[in-house]
């Protein structure tokens, strides 16, 4: 029996370089003094991570087209996609958007696939004009995709700082979200 065939899809997290929070001596403090403190690493918020703190530049190819996002936090992207295997099952299609960013991915269900585009990545020309991006997967290889992409940024936060594995916000969301 041979090795699996490789997944459809490509995704890589490199922090940002410019983001001090990934440095291992940094210290956790508001990205915005003055807007409420916190103290230590068990007590960053939601909006640090979300919003303004660990962000990354993220290769994602999905069926060699290219859907990556540069200069995101990485928490944000996870969470835009978790939850759309979920949502699938109820609705055809749904738009997820980025938090900081004009970036909307959409996911559309057609017959046994997922297909894959966005509003902002290069577009085809066509008969019609310009065209999106469409990739199609299988929904195992799309709910594979979504997996990586949310345990990916989470071992990724873990990596940089084991402290983070004691903080209230990522412990409540994990349970919330069962990873």
């Amino acid at each position: 029996m041979g090795a699996a065939p490789d997944p459809p899809f490509v995704l890589e997290y490199r922090p940002h370089a410019e983001d001090d929070s990934w440095s291992p001596g940094w210290v956790p403090a508001p990205a915005i003094p003055g807007r409420g403190g916190f103290e230590g690493w068990e007590e960053i918020p939601e909006t640090e991570f979300v919003f303004y703190r660990f962000q990354v530049d993220i290769h994602l190819d999905i069926g060699g087209n290219d859907f990556s996002a540069v200069l995101n936090p990485v928490l944000d992207f996870a969470l835009a996609w978790q939850y759309l295997p979920g949502v699938l099952d109820e609705q055809g299609s749904i738009d997820t958007s980025m938090s900081v960013q004009g970036l909307t991915y959409r996911v559309e269900r057609d017959g046994g696939d997922v297909v894959v585009s966005s509003n902002v990545h290069p577009k085809r020309r066509s008969a019609r004009g310009f065209t999106p991006h469409r990739a199609r997967l299988s929904r195992a290889d799309f709910e594979a995709l979504v997996d990586q992409i949310v345990e990916g940024a989470f071992r990724l936060l873990y990596e940089a700082h084991p402290e983070l594995e004691r903080n209230h916000y990522l412990n409540g969301l994990r349970e919330r979200i069962g990873f």
